[in-house]
């Protein structure tokens, strides 16, 4: 479907009769505007003359109230000259701002200047004494004048008549021409409008069946690919639950049902920490659901590492999981999708190659012990055949002291071995520096005997939540696997610093870093070390050391990175630890 072209035809088809409306209204204002234009020109006409006759009407007083006087001397008589005299001039000056040709007022003009000069002779007859034969002298001269004065009035007005009936006449002719244009204005826009009409609505009605049939082929693919999404989610072989912004559940596949014990009709509306209440192996503390970090940090987000999920029936279920947001075409989050497996058989199998590590760990340390033992047994055993054969007592003494030295070196070797492999099961509050210490201490005579040089810093006493047999587990394969890959002369440098998480600024914790100068990893190795069964020490090793530290250090929320080097003269691997602090754990 085109919507813009949707679009753009529904205006038009509203847009045409509003343009049709709008020449039409056009065309009649204009015609209107014509025939107000002649009306006002008729009805100035007609005012004209209204005040034509008016005048014409005074001009007539004033002679009639002259006769009158000069015929008897009577003062009545001329009332009505005296107040024809007052409106003239009026009538006079209204005239001349109706008229507006040039023609018709110079006519005025000339009328004007005559009636003035009438009036004039009029007011000195009355002034000067006369004999009835002047009197009828005057009279008729008056007469005579005002006759012209008359004559010329009607012609003027005859005048103003004739442009009046031209203007009627015209303003017929006018309002009969704008019948006509209305008329075919209207005929031709309303053809033109019914024919584009009916054009448009054709397109439209076609664009509007298209849409129908493309969003009928969307609606049925969408409820294709909702069936095959649907039969997908609750064929495959991990859980799937799906939840709304808020938080509540609207589906899971039946995996997830088996494995939290809720049926879906049960689980739908539900917050998913009832249904899904998750906790960290090691601590039983509530871990934060994926869920939730996924609406606060709108990305795909992991579960945390040795976390175990209470079914239902207070079944404890060690998971894997991963949270994914479900955004709408406008990017809003709409949902997120919570998928998790079962991983007790892996965690199993993974304890196993543990203790299988742990083992062998123990048989190396085994024979490292047994090796730093026989040397002070030796030196005890001949110091004993010595004394036997001696015959000085003081000789015995000497020789007793050196053995009694010897026993201690012994007895020494001993307690850290017990203390080495000294643990509980139950995590705690621990230095990591302390444990650096003791794993260095144990392997510094191996070290010397190597002619590799040993240095340990040390600078922080910040405390963090675990097992410390399980760091000292870590550091001793470290640092073992350091001095197998040194030769005389290296040097092997161990630190335990505080430190701030690369992967979360505001997580405090301390960082371990055992480094050494041998010859480094090869960059083809460097991808494949950590992962189980992997070994270059085809006689000794196991596969395991690398693989089993790194579960061990992220089950404590840590992480294990390795950097090496194979070129001169810098040359050499580091292994960067970093353990987060734990609540209640010492910050100094």
């Amino acid at each position: 479907m085109e919507s813009r072209l949707y679009s753009r035809l529904l205006v038009r088809l509203l847009a045409l009769p509003i343009a049709a409306l709008t020449v039409l209204a056009i065309v009649l204002g204009y015609g209107l505007q014509r025939v107000q234009e002649s009306a006002a020109v008729v009805d100035r006409a007609d005012v004209v003359i209204l005040h034509a006759n008016r005048l014409i009407k005074l001009m007539v007083d004033e002679e009639t109230g002259l006769r009158g006087y000069l015929l008897t001397r009577n003062p009545v008589f001329l009332e009505p000259l005296h107040q024809a005299d007052q409106q003239i001039e009026p009538e006079f000056n209204t005239l001349f701002s109706l008229v507006r040709r040039p023609d018709q007022v110079a006519r005025l003009q000339r009328l004007q200047a005559t009636h003035r000069e009438w009036e004039k002779k009029a007011h000195q007859d009355i002034q000067s004494p006369m004999d009835a034969s002047a009197i009828e002298q005057h009279l008729l001269q008056r007469k005579q004048a005002m006759d012209s004065l008359r004559s010329l009035m009607d012609e003027f007005v005859n005048i103003v008549i004739g442009r009046r009936a031209e203007r009627s006449a015209e303003d017929f002719q006018v309002q009969r021409n704008a019948r006509i244009a209305l008329i075919g204005a209207i005929a031709l826009v309303g053809t033109l409008l019914v024919w584009e009409t009916r054009r448009v609505f054709h397109r439209l009605t076609d664009t509007y069946n298209n849409q129908i049939k493309e969003v009928k082929l969307r609606s049925e693919e969408s409820d294709a690919r909702e069936q095959w999404l649907n039969t997908t989610l609750r064929s495959i072989g991990d859980a799937v639950i799906a939840c709304d912004v808020d938080g509540k559940v609207v589906f899971m596949n039946p995996i997830a049902e088996q494995l939290t014990g809720w049926n879906e009709s049960e689980a739908r509306g539900q917050t998913l920490h009832k249904v899904f209440p998750i906790f960290n192996e090691d601590t039983r503390e509530v871990v934060e659901n994926p869920v939730d970090k996924v609406r606060r940090l709108g990305t795909v987000v992991g579960l945390a590492n040795h976390t175990f999920l209470v079914s239902r029936k207070g079944k404890e279920i060690c998971i894997d999981d991963s949270g994914a947001p479900i955004r709408n075409s406008s990017d809003q989050m709409i949902g997120v999708v919570l998928v998790f497996r079962d991983i007790t058989e892996r965690r199993m199998s993974e304890g196993a190659l543990m203790r299988a590590e742990k083992l062998a760990t123990a048989g190396r340390l085994a024979a490292t012990i047994a090796h730093e033992v026989n040397n002070p047994l030796e030196g005890l055993t001949n110091l004993v055949y010595i004394a036997r054969r001696s015959d000085s007592l003081n000789e015995v003494r000497q020789l007793l002291s050196q053995a009694e030295d010897e026993l201690g070196r012994i007895a020494h070797i001993t307690r850290q071995s017990l203390g080495f492999y000294r643990e509980t099961s139950t995590p705690a509050h621990f230095m990591p520096a302390t444990i650096v210490r003791e794993v260095t201490d144990f392997y510094a005579s191996r070290a010397a005997r190597l002619g590799i040089s040993f240095v340990v810093n040390t600078t922080t006493e910040r405390e963090v939540l675990g097992s410390p047999g399980e760091l000292r587990q870590v550091l001793s394969n470290l640092v073992a696997n350091s001095l197998d890959a040194c030769t005389m002369g290296s040097v092997v440098r161990v630190e335990a610093n505080s430190a701030i998480d690369p992967r979360n600024p505001s997580h405090t914790g301390v960082r371990i870093t055992i480094a050494d100068t041998g010859p480094g990893i090869p960059s083809e190795h460097l991808e494949s070390i950590f992962e189980p069964f992997f070994t270059t020490k085809k006689d000794t090793g196991t596969g395991l050391g690398l693989w089993v530290s790194r579960e061990l250090v992220e089950k404590h929320g840590g992480s294990l990175r390795v950097r090496s080097r194979t070129s001169e003269p810098l040359c050499g691997t580091v292994f960067s630890i970093f353990l987060p602090m734990r609540n209640g754990a010492s910050t100094n």
